[in-house]
C-alpha cells in the first residue's frame, strides 16, 4: 500500500461530491461555482491513479509471469462489481415509478454489464457515478496487454500515446459546444483510457528515479507543497479555459506530478497523510464515491417529508457526514467480505500470488 495516496483518494472523491452539490449560483458568484463544479478532476485523479497503481501492482508480476489474466480479472471483478450491483439495485428502487420503457431495459442491462459509457444517453442512469466503473472495467480488460506491449514495443507505445493524445487535442475544437462534446471527451472509455495508460507511463518515469537521489537533490516536503501549489494552480486558472479542455487534457500533467511525488512517500506531508485515520477516509473512498449521491436524495427526501427547511450548506454537511458513515459500514461488511468471497469463489487455488 501507498500510504499518502490511499489517503489522497477521499480528497478526490472529495472533490466529485462538491461537484455533485453546488453550493454557490454560477450568475452571483461565478468563480466560488467553478472550484465546486471543477471538482469532476478528481475523475480523472482515480484514472491516472489507476493506471499508475496497477502498473506497481501487477506489471513486473506480468512480465515475469507470476500473476494470470484469469486471477487479476476476477480480482478487479471483486474490487468493484459487488458494490456496483448494490447500488445500482438501490436506485432502482429509488426510480421504481419511472416507465418500464425501452430505454430503461437498454441502460438497466448496460449497467449490469459495466458497458453504460459507450453510448450517449439522456435516459435514465441509475447511479450515475458508476459512469466510470464502466470505464474502470474497459481499462482492466485492457491492462494485460497493454503492460505486455510496453515493456516489448516501448518505443511503438509512447508514439501511439502521443498520436492519439494529439488526435484527441485537435478534436476538442471541432466538438466544443457539440452534442455529444461531454459524453466523447469526458465519458467515452476508449478515450480516458489516454488518462490510464498516463498513469502507466508516470509510475514507469517513477522507476528511474531513486528516493535516495531525490531526497539529497530536493527537499520532498517542498516538492510535496510545490505538486500541491501546481495542482491548485490548474485547478483555478482553469476558470478562464474553455470546458472542453478541461474534460481530461488540461489535468493530465498537475495530476500525473501529484501522483508521482506522493508515490515517493518521503516528505512531511506523506508522513501526515500515512495516518490510520486517513488511510480508514482513503479506504472508504469508493464507497464514499458510488453512495454519495444515494444519501443526497434520501437526505433531500426525508427533510422534505418531515418539512424541515434548511439552508444547502446543511444538506452538504449532513449529506457527506451520511455519505461517510454509510461508506464506513460499507467497508466493513459488505466490501471486504464480498471481495473475499469472489476471490475463494472464482479463483483457482494456485491461481497466482496476490
Amino acid at each position: 500500500m501507498i500510504k499518502p495516496l490511499t489517503s489522497l483518494r477521499f480528497v478526490f472523491a472529495f472533490m466529485v461530491f462538491m461537484s455533485h452539490y453546488i453550493l454557490f449560483d454560477k450568475q452571483t458568484n461565478p468563480f466560488l461555482h467553478h472550484i465546486f463544479y471543477e471538482g469532476y478532476v478528481g475523475v480523472s485523479f482515480f484514472f491516472v491513479l489507476s493506471g499508475f497503481i496497477l502498473a506497481y501492482v501487477y506489471q513486473q508480476s506480468f512480465q515475469e509471469t507470476k500473476v494470470s489474466k484469469h486471477f487479476f480479472y476476477v480480482a478487479r471483478l471483486a474490487r468493484i462489481y459487488p458494490l456496483h450491483i448494490l447500488t445500482m439495485l438501490i436506485w432502482v428502487y429509488m426510480r421504481k415509478d419511472h416507465p418500464l420503457n425501452e430505454p430503461y431495459i437498454t441502460n438497466f442491462i448496460s449497467n449490469v454489464f459495466l458497458i453504460q459509457s459507450f453510448y450517449p444517453t439522456e435516459e435514465i442512469r441509475f447511479n450515475a457515478a458508476a459512469w466510470s466503473l464502466s470505464n474502470e472495467m474497459f481499462f482492466y480488460l485492457l491492462f494485460p496487454f497493454l503492460v505486455t506491449w510496453f515493456t516489448t514495443m516501448r518505443r511503438k507505445f509512447l508514439v501511439v500515446f502521443t498520436v492519439a493524445s494529439i488526435i484527441i487535442l485537435l478534436l476538442c475544437p471541432i466538438l466544443s459546444g457539440s452534442k455529444n462534446e461531454e459524453w466523447f471527451l469526458y465519458s467515452f472509455p476508449p478515450v480516458r483510457l489516454l488518462d490510464f495508460v498516463l498513469g502507466i507511463l508516470f509510475y514507469n518515469i517513477c522507476q528511474t528515479i531513486k528516493v535516495q537521489n531525490l531526497v539529497k537533490s530536493v527537499s520532498p516536503t517542498l516538492l510535496e507543497l510545490l505538486v500541491i501549489a501546481l495542482f491548485l494552480a490548474f485547478y483555478a486558472s482553469a476558470y478562464f479555459i474553455p470546458q472542453v479542455y478541461r474534460h481530461s487534457l488540461w489535468y493530465w500533467l498537475p495530476v500525473g506530478l501529484f501522483i508521482s511525488v506522493f508515490y515517493f512517500q518521503a516528505g512531511k506531508i506523506s508522513q501526515f497523510l500515512s495516518s490510520n485515520t486517513f488511510i480508514w477516509f482513503g479506504e472508504i473512498s469508493f464507497g464514499f464515491y458510488l453512495f454519495h449521491e444515494i444519501v443526497i436524495w434520501y437526505t433531500d427526501r426525508a427533510l422534505f417529508l418531515l418539512d424541515i427547511h434548511v439552508d444547502k450548506p446543511v444538506i452538504f454537511i449532513l449529506g457527506a457526514t451520511f455519505s461517510i458513515i454509510v461508506s464506513g459500514f460499507s467497508l466493513k461488511y459488505i466490501e471486504k467480505p464480498a471481495n473475499k468471497w469472489v476471490k475463494q469463489r472464482f479463483n483457482k487455488p494456485l491461481a497466482s500470488i496476490l
